[in-house]
């Protein structure tokens, strides 16, 4: 069996055994460009309802560059990695003053947050193009077809699949391509030790399965060493409403609303932290433990102490001095940017 007919096979086969995903129903550059951004380093079933409530709030170009980044946030909300949004917003305002989004490698790479990945999706599922979207189901299921030696990954591997892929594809299947290798390897050729090869359409040329294999190709990558943090956070209430502080550490909860909080630091008891933290505020608080909560962000493992406070003095507290901060309904919270961290927190009381 040559490449050509191996990939006619797969294209066979997904036709009948493809999910129906709502981002697979259209070639809107708009519409693929933000699933491809919501579902990088994120599993589908998480990004279903997102996707589909996105595009509701924010069904085109137009749209997105002109919401507020509130309510941006607030979307994205519980996706995590927000930068992707920031740049998927960043992406519409520039895609307005081109009087279009470009379709051609050069120009999508130019755009905010586009990397070789989503720049060949785009270019095949909603141009057809002939691009080869290397991501890493991918480059799971080619690596096994090629049987290769090393880690996929790697520049000049991605720049030999794509020599022997493109020239392979059928002519007018490029985005049914692109679909078709990604759902081959987060459904059938799944990572070490689960390859279901005995359903597999490329079985008959697959060199790793021939070589008994599939088990060892790719090789693991090296995992990154976890970081185990320690926080302390408090839910505190006045008048039925709740303090919320914007996050002003640069980098994956940037500009996210969350309930006071303050990292451990060597010498420190975070819950003196903690008081240090209300009294700068203007809010000093009695606070009694609530319990605790544990949650990931990228390579970080949290541990978080909960406590709820009490106000130590009555009357307004306005927050005049601090506009980073704001009392809010927890009818309204709905409407504000909040992580699933500080979720977890108010869940808590």
């Amino acid at each position: 069996m040559s490449l050509s007919e191996d990939l006619r096979r797969l294209l066979e086969d997904h036709l009948n055994r493809a999910r129906a995903l709502p981002w697979r129903q259209t070639r809107d550059p708009y519409a693929i460009l933000v699933s491809e951004v919501m579902l990088q380093q994120t599993r589908v079933e998480k990004v279903l309802p997102y996707y589909e409530r996105f595009l509701e709030l924010f069904p085109d170009w137009t749209a997105l560059a002109g919401a507020e980044p509130a309510a941006l946030l607030a979307a994205w909300a519980g996706l995590g990695y927000y930068r992707r949004a920031r740049n998927l917003q960043a992406t519409a305002q520039a895609v307005l003053e081109r009087g279009g989004i470009p379709q051609d490698e050069a120009g999508l790479r130019e755009l905010p947050g586009i990397g070789p990945y989503t720049a060949a999706a785009v270019r095949s599922i909603a141009f057809n193009q002939p691009a080869l979207a290397l991501d890493g189901n991918t480059l799971r299921v080619l690596a096994r077809y090629f049987a290769l030696p090393e880690d996929p990954s790697r520049p000049h591997w991605r720049r030999e699949l794509t020599r022997r892929i493109l020239p392979a594809i059928p002519p007018g299947r490029a985005g049914d391509l692109t679909q078709a290798l990604i759902e081959l390897g987060a459904t059938l050729c799944l990572p070490q030790g689960s390859p279901r090869c005995e359903v597999c359409p490329l079985r008959g040329g697959c060199q790793a399965r021939a070589q008994g294999r599939t088990r060892e190709i790719p090789p693991p990558r090296p995992r990154r060493r976890l970081e185990e943090l320690l926080r302390a956070s408090v839910i505190l209430r006045r008048e039925g409403r709740i303090l919320l502080g914007r996050n002003q550490r640069a980098g994956l909860l940037e500009d996210l609303w969350e309930c006071p909080g303050v990292d451990a630091v060597p010498g420190k008891p975070p819950l003196e932290a903690l008081h240090e933290l209300l009294e700068s505020l203007g809010v000093p608080a009695r606070l009694q433990p609530l319990g605790e909560i544990r949650h990931a962000i990228t390579f970080r493992r949290i541990r978080c102490l909960v406590f709820q406070g009490c106000l130590d003095r009555g009357g307004e507290v306005p927050l005049e001095d601090h506009p980073d901060w704001a009392w809010v309904s927890p009818d309204s919270l709905g409407g504000w940017p909040i992580p699933s961290s500080t979720r977890k927190i108010l869940e808590l009381a």
